[in-house]
């Protein structure tokens, strides 16, 4: 009997001593309900500070916010640390229509600022999560001046450890997905989609960030789809995987901000379709993009604009350029390393990868790659490099190879692996050569059909 009472004694003991040693919010993980905090769905009520209040009672304490099923109006939400934000399925969060429900933020530094739809400013371990909807409102602000429409539908911002998952972000104004600035964020299962004339809405933009994760994605957009951008640091460590993408403008698209530059990143098992570009590289501000792969992508370009590129790749200096005068004199960037390995093409147009004769492509490797041209464009026709971004201009005496007459162009191109590529053309009448090669050496070919 004495034992027995000692051992339940000690039993008490040790549980006892365990619960002091977990912290509180382990324990209670409270869960905060809109409508608790006096948020009514389905009517024209504005319910931003109902919402507000919920994420505030919730963020770090490991709370869960839930948004029930409904149409919910609110103007800028700003989420915080240690916490779940979870749409449930048939909740959808509109965006009210009045600019001024959603104040600028500073994006980089003073004057940079933008009017994000909601925002998670430099927390950690946030969880985004559930199948409702973030809506917009985009086509009440499309036909307005940028200054005058909100810029990201959700952006994480100087964060570590957020995960979103399985959320749709539609029709915003501008962007609809940020990730800036951050560490070790995981993006699955989203869906991004707004119509393929609506101006400026990039899919999902990465910039300055290390070690995020995007998978299972579906992205629909009238602008690029996935977007690295790199301004103060590297990106590093960026993975695509499991996505499809179809964009009226680049699919997957580096820059044109390209400051700093992208290494050791890998896309894969990507689907694209109906996009002007599939994979653009622009680079033009004196970064690096070094290290990257991509793997098993199928592309079939198309899409309103009359020149499409399934691979484009342009190193330029814009140094000297009239957009930039005043402009800190820097190098001309780098591209390096670059391994194309497993692409299927259907394309109209062609495939042009550009150097710089200061700053070559280099090591750029072209293994397995199968080229469909159907109803071939008129290339001469449609000459005039692309520059990424509406608001530059040509830069006098640079590289412009896409008036070459060639299914796959490699100008200035310095060390290049060409091998199993097959180029069919399909169009009656293609007298295009498979492949042209102006100012480029050490090119080596194995098993290249045209």
């Amino acid at each position: 009997m004495l034992m027995n009472m000692i051992g339940r004694l000690l039993i008490a003991i040790t549980l006892a001593l365990v619960a002091a040693l977990v912290p509180a919010t382990a324990m209670a993980q409270p869960v905060c309900d809109v409508r608790a905090s006096g948020a009514r769905p389905d009517d024209d009520v504005p319910d931003t500070a109902a919402v507000q209040r919920a994420i505030d009672a919730c963020r770090d304490r490991g709370g869960r916010v839930v948004v029930p099923q409904g149409r919910w109006i609110v103007g800028q939400l700003t989420l915080g640390s240690t916490m779940e934000f979870h749409l449930a399925p048939g909740a959808v969060l509109v965006a009210s229509t009045r600019l001024e429900d959603f104040p600028v933020v500073d994006a980089i530094g003073p004057g940079s600022g933008h009017r994000p739809f909601i925002i998670a400013p430099g927390v950690r371990d946030l969880s985004i999560s559930g199948t409702g909807t973030i809506d917009g409102s985009g086509a009440s602000y499309w036909g307005k001046e940028d200054r005058d429409r909100i810029r990201f539908g959700l952006i994480v911002q100087a964060c570590q450890n957020v995960k979103i998952r399985d959320i749709t972000v539609r029709d915003t104004p501008m962007f609809l997905m940020g990730v800036m600035d951050c560490d070790n964020v995981v993006v699955d299962g989203v869906t991004l989609t707004a119509p393929p004339t609506s101006p400026n809405t990039d899919g999902l933009q990465i910039i300055d960030s290390v070690d995020v994760r995007i998978s299972n994605c579906l992205i629909a957009v009238g602008d690029d789809g996935i977007v690295p951008k790199m301004r103060r640091r590297m990106i590093e460590r960026l993975q695509v995987s499991n996505c499809h993408i179809m964009s009226d403008d680049g699919a997957i698209k580096f820059g044109t901000r390209s400051n700093s530059g992208m290494r050791d990143s890998l896309f894969s098992n990507i689907t694209i379709t109906q996009s002007r570009y599939g994979i653009a590289l622009f680079m033009i501000h004196g970064g690096v993009y070094e290290n990257i792969r991509f793997d098993n992508i199928r592309i079939a370009t198309g899409g309103r604009h009359p020149r499409h590129y399934p691979i484009f790749i342009d190193v330029d200096d814009r140094a000297d350029a009239p957009d930039q005068q005043g402009a800190q004199r820097r190098p001309v960037g780098r591209v390096h390393g670059i391994t194309f390995d497993g692409i299927d093409i259907t394309t109209a147009g062609n495939i042009v990868i550009g150097g710089h004769p200061k700053s070559p492509v280099t090591d750029l490797t072209l293994t397995n790659i199968r080229m469909r041209v159907v109803d071939a464009q008129n290339l001469r026709q449609l000459a005039g490099k692309p520059l990424g971004n509406r608001t530059y201009r040509p830069v006098p005496g640079s590289p412009d190879y896409t008036g070459v007459n060639a299914q796959i162009v490699l100008g200035n191109v310095e060390g290049a692996m060409l091998r199993g590529v097959d180029v069919q053309a399909v169009t009656p009448n293609d007298a295009r050569p498979a492949l042209a090669m102006p100012d480029s050496r050490n090119i080596r070919l194995d098993g290249t059909h045209p």
